[in-house]
């Protein structure tokens, strides 16, 4: 097996700002005095070197010693705290005034909803719901079809949970199976999916959701308390959603800090779930799901709902973002969703050829055979699919075994680019018409430098930090 190499490049080749501004002729000795916010330095080194060079202030920004409104400290009051701001009625002179104004709100809001003023209609109210999970007391509350509508917090009622169109008075959201995806997709676009697919469950997809789940001639989904959860016995699909991880955070795949790639995106899944539960509950339908536990097999229902094909790895791969997202997120509702089909971009194919996850394996628990075959023969193994069956032990007993957790077959995969290059989608093309080039794109990919770790002595703590994409995702991909 060929173990990860180190070299002096980042996983992708690279021109720092120093050496580009060099390159232009405009770097040290090569320009006069340099002015930056009114402070005069001698060159572009000195000029880097200095605050400014790690703030980065725009140029007609300039650092003074006191602010430009002008503050007299001497008689400065405290504030009391937030318990006094207006957002708290007691801190009102009135406070029968704070609760005329919420309740005008609501007044207000409920006529746009009835008469479905635009920006304002039941499915816009739902998706303002859905971004407000995660916020104050929304924080601890899991949108659920049960439990309290209101709190009372200093003797006043808060809305905690969320509206539902009954709350409004109008029926639930009514839509074409088309229209609903692609309303779907908007809103899980907003609420952090990178991409949606949509599986009906049928007699053979329904073999892919998890044992504990049994059906019943119920109207509405149930726990019933004894470790098995029922769903309807009626109409349901699952929405696939994929969630963005760093693939700057993965290139440093063996330092604890810059590993947590996989649990940052796991982090940011659990928020989308809850959040695209609001916003089915606020449009008047069931979910069922709701942390990355899961209700199924992510991989196989990534693969029917069309976001990928399965890989080397036992991982999805996605045409447009290779392995750059850390999990499939599934969602069981009875809203009626237009399915989206299995895809064929020469994928599955070109893993034949590639192997690069495999060889590049630390705990070498990826397979390394030409051929897919027929497994499932491990307890921790499903039966059914012609694949290449991952040796599991050996990656958990790597990972769970004093190192941090592992990303490296994510990120050296040919398919995952930090770019949206015009080469890079001529390849990609290129896998899919014309397998008989697989052998040598992998081996372009490998000239070019993709996949390959950072040197140990560079740290990505001395990174200019506003080089770095915001969450450390790749913003032409996220």
């Amino acid at each position: 097996m060929n173990k990860p190499k180190f070299d002096d490049s980042t996983s992708q080749p690279m021109v720092g700002r120093r050496d580009f501004m060099k390159m232009l002729g405009v770097g040290a000795g090569a320009v006069g005095a340099i002015s930056i916010g009114g402070k005069v330095f001698a060159n572009m080194d000195e000029a880097i070197a200095s605050p400014y060079g790690d703030r980065n202030l725009p140029w007609w920004v300039k650092e003074v010693d006191e602010p430009t409104i002008e503050i007299d400290w001497e008689n400065m009051e405290v504030f009391p705290g937030v318990h006094k701001t207006l957002f708290n009625p007691n801190a009102w002179d009135k406070p029968d005034e704070w609760k005329e104004a919420r309740d005008q709100n609501i007044i207000s809001t409920t006529e746009k909803v009835r008469n479905n003023v635009l920006g304002y209609s039941l499915r816009d109210r739902a998706l303002g719901d859905a971004n407000c999970w995660g916020w104050g007391t929304n924080t601890t509350v899991r949108p659920g079809w049960t439990g309290p509508e209101l709190e009372v917090v200093d003797g006043w009622e808060h809305p905690t949970m969320f509206y539902t169109p009954e709350d409004f008075g109008v029926p639930r959201h009514e839509g074409t199976p088309e229209e609903n995806a692609r309303m779907l997709r908007v809103a899980g676009r907003v609420l952090g999916a990178a991409d949606m697919g949509f599986v009906k469950l049928t007699d053979k997809t329904k073999k892919l959701l998890y044992g504990n789940i049994r059906f019943e001639d119920v109207e509405k989904g149930y726990d019933p308390g004894d470790g098995t959860f029922v769903l309807p016995n009626k109409d349901l699909w699952v929405i696939c959603a994929v969630i963005p991880q760093s693939l700057w955070m993965a290139q440093f795949t063996d330092r604890m800090s810059w590993a947590a790639a996989n649990t940052a995106a796991y982090s940011r899944a659990n928020i989308y779930s809850n959040r695209i539960n609001v916003f089915l509950r606020g449009l008047g339908y069931q979910y069922y799901g709701g942390d990355t536990g899961a209700i199924g097999r992510s991989v196989p229902f990534g693969v029917m709902a069309g976001l990928g094909e399965a890989g080397r790895a036992g991982i999805l791969v996605s045409p447009q973002w290779g392995t750059n997202f850390r999990t499939v997120m599934l969602t069981v509702t009875d809203l009626p969703l237009a399915e989206s089909k299995p895809i064929d971009a020469g994928i599955f194919e070109f893993c034949k050829a590639c192997k690069k996850c495999a060889e590049m394996c630390p705990s070498e628990a990826i397979p390394m055979d030409d051929e897919p075959s027929w497994g499932g023969d491990k307890s921790w193994q499903a039966k059914g699919y012609k694949g290449w069956y991952q040796d599991a032990k050996k990656c958990y007993s790597y990972m769970l075994g004093g190192d941090p957790d592992c990303s490296r077959c994510q990120a050296v995969c040919p398919f995952t680019k930090f770019d949206e290059a015009v080469m890079h989608d001529l390849i990609r093309i290129s896998i899919s018409k014309a397998p008989m080039l697989n052998e040598a794109i992998r081996k372009m990919d490998d000239v070019f430098g993709y996949g390959q770790e950072p040197s140990p002595t560079k740290s990505p703590w001395e990174v200019n930090h506003l080089d770095i994409p915001l969450f450390g995702l790749d913003k032409s991909r996220s």
